[in-house]
């Protein structure tokens, strides 16, 4: 029977055991470096995720009289605002696809494009958040201020409003957004007179009041130019089916369920953007009513004529005492108002004001004025029949109103004592929900 071998280990010098022990402790010092790298790099990109969704979301974008308009309210109100807006080019896409009038789909076609224009833009999307956010705050001190308050039924009804909510009316099934739509940009025309030989006269364009109001008509070239507004697009889709209370809500909680999925916004931070907007709405009408709603005006009477040396004769009969209306009717070349006596109706001063209108605001009632060239070929004498406050027009008005609102909202945003507007970082501005 063969003998078993018994390897018996080697023993080591003491050489190899030295060498042994370093080769032990570099393995050690390898595994707690790469174990350092692996908690670092962990740590980085821990804190990176804390640091975005948990800490950063809590730094101000704004302070608005000591209150805080945190990154994260900034980022809710975008994607709420997305949310609208990826709706609203939907809507526009599906009633374009469906109209046969090649024009109106080629309209509703543009509009959604420039939605989708809107959505690209994150920044300004950013931008717009953020002024709403700022916007709201301001209109909520200065109702405090003012009395005014908006109550829980007035939320309600301005929800049901959003929804679109009437009982028993047949309804779309989906939201056509009201007041809370988010606006979109549609360009409007400021003409520009550039007078050209041929001069100008006065003609009467009616108001909203049964006294008309004049205003120049400019012969020569009309240079229009964009100036980009905000407006608002509604549309209501009928539906076949009554809009029950009960209908209403399962829709509701569908749609603030929506909300919440999308936005991260919670149904009553929904309903307290809504108070927000009745907040806004309420202080904007009470500044816009202190906007005087008259301004002074001349009642005006004219004689035009193509030459100078027959407005000097024209001028010199009326000073001696002639009859004004039937020397208006044999030389004025005005046939819109020869026969009226020369009235043209109630003029306003424009911003900036003509040299016609400086002539006539000169004036007293029954005052003539001098000869005035107004044209290569054409001359006016000017009579004041009245002067007085008088409506505003319609439009002018509103714009006054506008501007007397938005000149209010700049002082306070400019007031670093009332607004620190810090800014959105665009690396935190959110990019959905988008058209995908």
């Amino acid at each position: 029977m063969p003998q078993r071998v018994v390897n018996t280990p080697e023993t080591l010098t003491r050489k190899q055991r030295r060498h042994l022990r370093r080769d032990q402790v570099q393995t050690r010092w390898v595994l707690l470096i790469t174990a350092a790298i692996i908690l670092l790099v962990v740590g980085v990109i821990g804190y990176g995720y804390l640091n975005t969704y948990f800490l950063r979301v809590k730094q101000p974008a704004a302070v608005v009289y000591g209150e805080t308009i945190t990154i994260g309210q900034v980022q809710e109100e975008v994607r709420y605002q997305r949310m609208q807006l990826v709706a609203s080019y939907n809507r526009l896409v599906l009633f374009s696809t469906s109209l046969l009038d090649p024009n109106e789909a080629a309209s509703l076609s543009a509009q959604a494009e420039m939605i989708a224009n809107t959505l690209s833009n994150n920044t300004g999307l950013g931008q717009t958040a953020v002024q709403f956010l700022i916007e709201a705050q301001i209109a909520r001190h200065e109702a405090a201020a003012r009395g005014i308050t908006v109550t829980d039924e007035e939320v309600q009804a301005e929800v049901d409003a959003i929804l679109d909510y009437i009982p028993a009316a047949t309804l779309t099934a989906m939201p056509s957004r009201t007041k809370t739509s988010p606006f979109t940009p549609t360009p409007t025309f400021t003409v520009t007179p550039t007078v050209t030989p041929g001069g100008l006269t006065l003609t009467p364009t009616p108001t909203n009041t049964e006294t008309p109001t004049p205003t120049q008509t400019v012969t020569g070239t009309i240079i229009p130019s964009l100036t980009p507004t905000l407006t608002v697009t509604t549309t209501l889709v009928p539906s076949a089916t009554p809009f029950t209370e009960e209908a209403f809500q399962k829709y509701y909680t569908l749609y603030i369920t929506k909300i919440e999925r999308e936005t991260g916004i919670t149904e009553e931070e929904f309903r307290e953007r809504v108070r927000s907007e009745l907040y806004i709405e309420k202080v904007r009408n009470a500044i816009m009513a202190a906007v005087p709603g008259t301004e002074e005006q001349v009642h005006l009477a004219q004689i035009v004529v193509g030459d100078e040396a027959t407005a000097v004769a024209v001028l010199a009969r009326v000073v001696r005492g002639e009859s004004w209306n039937v020397v208006v009717k044999e030389v004025s070349t005005d046939a819109a108002s020869k026969d009226k006596g020369g009235d043209i109706g109630w003029i306003t001063m424009d911003n900036p004001p003509s040299e016609l209108e400086k002539s006539a605001f000169a004036l007293k009632a029954g005052e003539v004025s001098p000869v005035l060239q107004t044209g290569a070929n054409t001359w006016v004498i000017l009579k004041v029949l009245e002067k007085g406050p008088q409506p505003m027009n319609a439009e002018k008005l509103a714009t006054a109103q506008n501007e007397a609102y938005q000149q209010w909202l700049d002082g306070i945003m400019k007031d670093v004592s009332a607004v620190d507007n810090k800014g959105m970082p665009p690396e935190m501005v959110p990019s959905k929900p988008d058209l995908t």
